[in-house]
């Protein structure tokens, strides 16, 4: 049988099909039908498919993974995502171009994708959202018929992302998204470190000279928490319609709204997170700006062995630099 060529009988008559060298979003081969050997036709349509196959393959063999993702990026899909997910997918398409600079995008494979997963596994939701930035690459070129690999198929997500403190890309995302109800919520649970419970609660009345004074309910500690800068622009955004912040059917939001949007907001882009985790986010950057965990535990409400426990998630390169720099400076 001739190269590419397959043979299937079917009611007791032959038929021929062309391997185009494509497949399928399933990941199954695409064939072509041939004439019947005998038909005068079949020569010319075997050497026409023959020849879109190599040409196929010699453009596949020159796309490298960045030159895929310039395309990418120009497509009209690409500019109909939403401002949010364009910049997270720029983040992840960004590193697959910086860790993968001559690599040609056809040849890339599933245990490739697995060893780039495995380098971000420290942060499982960053790894979770890099292998679905590269899920919709690769189905976006598969749809193009750019190429026919799918390194993705059969790659694992990670599991994690509870109580854990969020991705710098979410936060980021998360704190300049057109979504105002997610931007509001978790500009407040960021910069104030207080418990999803504690803000959605929260009163226009209690937010006087710069400060929000509030009792926390788990504790029952009373605080007076200075508003960080970019929460007092954020609030000033808003309309006060009535007595809280956020604003449900009867009364405040509820704990279960608030966390179902955020939750989805993230989901969205690609992270499996819990509002909680901003309150990690929060501890760790008062620590990274200097605080002492006694000045941060002022804000936070928490114990000093609380506030330790949950600076163990603070970035060791990050802090490093600091320290270095002022030995250096010293």
């Amino acid at each position: 049988m001739l190269p590419h060529v397959k043979r299937v009988v079917s009611k007791g008559r032959p038929y021929l099909y062309f391997d185009t060298g494509q497949r399928k979003l399933d990941g199954s081969k695409i064939f072509a039908p041939l004439p019947p050997l005998n038909d005068a036709a079949f020569a010319g349509r075997y050497a026409a498919l023959c020849a879109g196959r190599t040409k196929r393959a010699a453009i596949a063999a020159e796309l490298t993974v960045p030159a895929l993702i310039e395309r990418y990026r120009k497509a009209p899909q690409y500019a109909a995502l939403a401002p949010a997910s364009r910049k997270l997918y720029d983040i992840y398409l960004g590193r697959a171009a910086e860790w993968l600079p001559s690599a040609p995008a056809a040849e890339l494979n599933a245990q490739d994708m697995a060893e780039l997963m495995d380098g971000l596994s420290r942060t499982p939701s960053a790894a979770n959202a890099f292998l679905r930035t590269m899920q919709a690459l690769y189905a976006w070129a598969r749809r193009r018929r750019l190429l026919a690999n799918d390194p993705c198929l059969g790659v694992d997500t990670f599991q994690g992302g509870e109580h854990q403190p969020w991705p710098a890309d979410l936060l980021s995302a998360a704190l300049t998204t057109d979504d105002d109800a997610v931007r509001l919520s978790v500009h407040m649970l960021y910069f104030t470190a207080q418990r999803i419970g504690d803000v959605r609660q929260a009163r226009w009345a209690d937010m006087g000279a710069g400060v929000w004074r509030m009792t926390q309910q788990k504790t029952g500690k009373a605080l007076i928490i200075r508003l960080h800068r970019d929460l007092v622009a954020e609030l000033a955004r808003h309309e006060k319609t009535g007595p809280f912040v956020f604003v449900g059917r009867s009364g405040p939001m509820s704990q279960e709204m608030m966390r179902v949007r955020i939750k989805a907001f993230a989901s969205g882009l690609g992270f499996d997170v819990v509002p909680h985790g901003l309150r990690k986010n929060a501890v760790i950057a008062l620590l990274e700006a200097g605080c002492s965990s006694a000045e941060t535990a002022a804000i936070s409400g928490q114990s000093l062995k609380l506030v330790e426990y949950y600076a163990r998630g603070r970035d060791q390169e990050t802090l490093g630099n600091a320290a270095m720099k002022r030995w250096e400076n010293k």
